[in-house]
């Protein structure tokens, strides 16, 4: 999907954490006629909301632009859940649901300063206080993006890139992955360790005990999952490479995978700093 109006280049990085999100949960993206549960993204502009806690009213403010969204399920009793996001302002989640006499309550908000930390946070209380009650999962849900929302083909593939559970259990016991790429005209295939952050691989190369041959000019590689403790193996999935470029995500990232690196002396951070200079980080997004 190609974006068709311009937005502001701060809510890419949001739309980016919502098709992330959406590929991580298996929700479907496309016309949702006819789904048991409808998701809409929607572009939004100086959201004010009003909503009733017990007998006190407030007001929530969202200047400027926000991603909204939006899930609805009309049976068997009605719920939604509603979502502002915004790349400078305080973000918004707030949950309602019909009561037995028919009359519609409020049953959860939450406010957010962090908007990455606000999409994780919708998809959980959409799924405890919209799905849960409805005997419904996230794969009954489909979802819709609005032309006017920063939604781009990257999105798509990762909106797409829900993983199997075998291939979650897989990523989840294991510390080791294999990958096997084209460098030039030879086939390379070698183990590598990595990191799971937000649905994404991250594998460090440049490291004395993990170097990849050609990883500058890397774009694509098969994932090869092995159970555990066996020699078999579980999915060959192929994947997209970024490379992370240097920067505040790149310094986010190397703390986190410095942390998860086992026997490395020192802090997380003087490793990072260290990594700086001779390392380069690989994000992998499965393409299943």
């Amino acid at each position: 999907m190609a974006v068709k109006s311009p937005a502001s280049a701060r809510l890419k990085p949001l739309v980016d954490a919502v098709s992330r999100a959406l590929g991580r949960h298996g929700v479907k993206v496309g016309p949702n006629e006819g789904a048991k549960a409808a998701m809409r993204v929607e572009l939004e502009a100086n959201v004010r909301r009003v909503v009733q806690v017990y007998w006190t009213p407030f007001q929530a403010e969202i200047p400027g632009e926000s991603i909204g969204l939006h899930l609805e399920i009309a049976e068997p009793r009605v719920h939604w859940v509603e979502g502002y996001i915004s790349p400078t302002a305080q973000s918004w989640i707030f949950s309602f649901h019909e009561r037995l006499d028919g009359e519609i309550q409020l049953g959860h908000y939450r406010e957010h300063g962090d908007p990455i930390e606000a999409v994780e946070s919708y998809f959980d209380i959409a799924t405890w206080y919209a799905l849960v009650p409805t005997n419904l999962t996230w794969e009954d849900v489909v979802c819709t993006v609005s032309p006017d929302v920063p939604w781009t083909e990257s999105n798509d593939i990762d909106a797409a890139a829900a993983v199997s559970p075998a291939v979650q259990e897989s990523l989840k016991k294991s510390t080791i992955i294999w990958l096997r790429w084209k460098d030039g005209n030879e086939e390379r295939t070698m183990p590598v360790w990595f990191v799971m952050d937000q649905g994404k691989i991250y594998v460090l190369s440049g490291e004395r005990q993990q170097t990849i041959p050609g990883v500058e000019r890397l774009r694509q590689v098969d994932v090869i999952l092995r159970w555990k403790g066996k020699n078999a193996q579980v999915a060959e999935i192929p994947a997209d490479v970024r490379i992370v470029p240097q920067g505040p995500e790149w310094d986010t990232l190397a703390e986190k995978i410095a942390e998860k690196r086992l026997n490395i002396p020192g802090l997380p951070e003087e490793t990072a700093r260290r990594w700086r200079d001779e390392c380069e980080i690989l994000e992998l997004t499965l393409r299943t």
